[in-house]
């Protein structure tokens, strides 16, 4: 049966706090701007900004369902679409009864969750991706958000799926995917200071 929500079971490409080659970027938003990023995720000026001629390391459009990790930490494309990297997904496959196509988000560099060996950075770490699925090349794309956060419990750092759904992809004209991972204390209101950009990745897969 068509899962209605994600099981992930593949391995997850992830970062490892403290592993980042060349280091991550603390953000350079502040104040009302802050709020901007904070309502950033599944904003309708991501699914409204122009891709063509986009920097590589703002995002991508594909036309072969391939993994895409952001080159860098450096993604923000607009202020209409702030702190995201953006990977556009063309050329989908027919829908499928049996089984649903979905882009899952991660954190970058080929690692995991559980590859965060201290409380502290597992709790500060969190996945944000905003999905923009087109039914057709006229209809306005349907907005669905998705987050998971690191959460520590036996010595070890799981991934926590806390709100918002994949949705299924096949079958569609195409889907964007703003993606973020953000490395902050949530529970001491993530203030600018705190907030650091880090690489992410994207993983197109039949579930």
């Amino acid at each position: 049966m068509r899962s209605l929500f994600l099981t992930i079971t593949a391995a997850m490409a992830a970062l490892a706090i403290g592993c980042v080659e060349g280091g991550s970027r603390e953000s350079e938003l502040a104040g009302e701007e802050l709020d901007q990023t904070q309502q950033g995720l599944g904003d309708t000026g991501c699914g409204t900004i122009s891709m063509t001629g986009m920097d590589a390391s703002d995002g991508i459009i594909l036309s072969t369902l391939v993994d895409q990790d952001s080159p860098d930490w450096t993604y923000n494309p607009s202020p209409s679409c702030p702190a995201q990297y953006l990977v556009e997904y063309t050329n989908l496959p027919a829908d499928d009864p049996s089984s649903a196509l979905r882009i899952i988000g991660s954190l970058g560099a080929d690692t995991t969750f559980n590859d965060i060996t201290n409380q502290q950075d597992c709790e500060r770490t969190h996945l944000q991706v905003g999905y923009y699925v087109w039914n057709t090349s006229s209809s306005t794309p349907t907005i669905t958000t998705y987050q998971e956060d690191g959460m520590w419990g036996t010595y070890q750092c799981h991934r926590n799926p806390i709100a918002g759904s994949i949705p299924a992809a096949d079958g569609k004209y195409k889907i964007r995917v703003g993606a973020r991972v953000l490395y902050c204390a949530f529970a001491d209101g993530c203030t600018v200071a705190q907030r650091t950009n880090l690489k992410v990745g994207l993983h197109p897969g039949w579930y």
